[in-house]
């Protein structure tokens, strides 16, 4: 790891302009004193990208302390608090509920328009084997993508809007709910060793 631009690293950087608020996804200890340590869900702000050390951002804790944090441990928080100049918990990636709009709004286990990794992040954080959404397709519009949280590896299943027919695979159903209640029953992935997946229950 270069560390050649950050020979501020382990000083309080209080006028450093803030690029994003971070929350840690995982505890972390330092191996070295240019690192930060930190604990799971822990804010920081991101004060510098090192171009020369892109797998590593420069982050002040709550504290003050400055150093280098893996950028595959945190998160970026969305619109929080802090910012708004509100009191209060910040408002996370964690904080995505059912949209009231776009083609199934109200429905519980639809999401909108949610990205895929936005999807693999909520389900990850507050979702249980079984548990899914729908969203709309990120690259073709009005179709749709199923996201499923599995065992080893959360699953993603497209979904075509064909003549006013749903469609997944082969099968076609008339309507997105008789392809939900389908695939309750009937296993949507069966693994090469005989892993049945379903679709137990909306996310939650």
């Amino acid at each position: 790891m270069n560390h050649d631009r950050l020979a501020s690293v382990g000083h309080n950087n209080n006028g450093s302009q803030v690029l994003q608020t971070v929350q840690a996804l995982y505890h972390f200890s330092s191996g070295n004193a240019e690192e930060l340590n930190f604990n799971k869900d822990e804010l920081m702000d991101v004060l510098e990208k090192p171009e020369n050390d892109p797998e590593w951002w420069k982050c002040r804790k709550e504290n003050g302390q400055v150093g280098l944090v893996p950028k595959n441990y945190v998160t970026v928080v969305q619109k929080t608090h802090r910012e708004l100049g509100i009191s209060g918990p910040p408002t996370t990636n964690y904080d995505i509920k059912p949209s009231m709009d776009g083609t199934f709004g109200g429905k519980p286990w639809y999401y909108g328009k949610l990205t895929r990794h936005q999807a693999e992040m909520v389900l990850n954080q507050k979702g249980v084997d079984g548990d899914f959404l729908i969203r709309d397709s990120e690259s073709t519009p009005n179709d749709f993508s199923i996201s499923l949280k599995a065992v080893y590896k959360n699953k993603h299943f497209k979904v075509q809007l064909k003549d006013g027919l749903y469609c997944i695979g082969q099968r076609k159903f008339g309507s997105m709910e008789d392809l939900v209640e389908h695939y309750k029953k009937a296993p949507i992935f069966t693994s090469e060793r005989g892993d049945k997946l379903y679709l137990i229950k909306a996310l939650t």
